[in-house]
């Protein structure tokens, strides 16, 4: 048997993405390997339930590298390190380990190519799922397959009974201001209005009206998939929450705005959809998105109208009926 360990330190959508392919991975291998995961503490409970890794190894949130050494110390050797992340932390685990290891390849300066160029479109084909599969596919001698077979998988631990009313989960915000459309309360004003039961999440706290149901506080992480797995709909910036969404089979409208499919994060899976400015020169700005709009526009989202959204909407819950 072959023991694995997997890489992955943040954030919590990327954590996330790792998930189907993992999955994949040791039900088709199944006896012949374990997988072992180094992650941040704040991420582990994306893997609570999950039969599909072994032991969870952590670092906290900005630990030193005395610190990452000293857990690489605790940790067993193994036949091959799959590093998911690729970054100086990784790296080090790599080198005191040792042991054969395969790196997926993030394509930055690609990326940061086509950004500022908006050119190299064709070098950029591929979900960060795929690429995450690469070098499992490669130390394991595994086939090419289908994006959906390893979609992101996690399970809720609470799920509702009642169908009666729909219930719309929203998710406002993100890492960055030019990631999150301005107009989300005039539309659960709306979707009120026509009966929907809606809820607004996130870790961000702001004025909601109280006919809004209010989960806009730092809420335990099984708590935010319990909401989001109930939900008959999660409307979504570019984060976290759209790729928990996807994991747990949520249909799922995501607005997008200074990040685009290029840039490995899009939501190409079933029962998702994506509302963007496609006509504009300058998507994307950056690769993570900015705090401000470098034109001064910031059209890529306020053109963006709450009537084409719930159009969307309605059109999506008619398609999961």
């Amino acid at each position: 048997m072959k023991k694995i360990l997997v890489i992955r330190f943040s954030s919590l959508g990327d954590v996330i993405l790792t998930t189907g392919v993992i999955k994949f991975v040791k039900e088709t291998l199944k006896d012949n390997i374990s997988i072992d995961l180094l992650t941040m503490s704040n991420f582990a409970g994306v893997f609570n339930n999950y039969p599909f890794v072994n032991d969870i190894y952590c670092i906290n949130k900005g630990a030193s590298f005395k610190e990452l050494i000293d857990t690489i110390r605790q940790m067993p050797e193994y036949d091959i390190i799959i590093d998911l992340h690729s970054n100086l932390r990784s790296f080090i685990v790599k080198t005191i380990m040792s042991a054969p290891s395969y790196t997926y390849k993030k394509n930055s300066m690609m990326r940061r190519f086509f950004v500022k160029t908006k050119l190299g479109k064709k070098f950029l084909n591929k979900h960060t799922v795929e690429k995450y599969y690469e070098p499992f596919k490669k130390s394991l001698k595994l086939k090419d397959i289908d994006i959906n077979i390893i979609k992101p998988y996690l399970i809720p631990t609470v799920k509702q009974q009642d169908n009666s009313i729909k219930n719309i989960v929203i998710h406002p915000f993100a890492s960055k201001k030019t990631k999150e459309w301005p107009f989300y309360l005039e539309l659960a004003k709306l979707l009120v209005e026509y009966g929907i039961k809606v809820t607004i999440i996130g870790s961000n706290k702001i004025d909601i009206p109280d006919y809004i149901n209010d989960e806009t506080s730092t809420l335990p992480l099984q708590k935010l998939i319990n909401i989001i797995a109930n939900a008959d709909l999660l409307i979504t910036t570019d984060s976290g929450p759209m790729h928990i969404a996807t994991a747990v089979d949520t249909p799922t409208l995501a607005i997008f705005g200074s990040t685009t499919k290029e840039l490995g994060f899009y939501p190409i899976f079933k029962n998702t959809k994506v509302i963007e400015n496609i006509g504009l020169r300058c998507r994307p700005c950056h690769i993570h998105g900015m705090q401000y709009c470098p034109e001064k526009h910031f059209k890529c989202m306020v053109e963006i109208g709450v009537e084409e959204v719930r159009t969307y909407i309605m059109d999506m819950l008619k398609d999961s009926k």
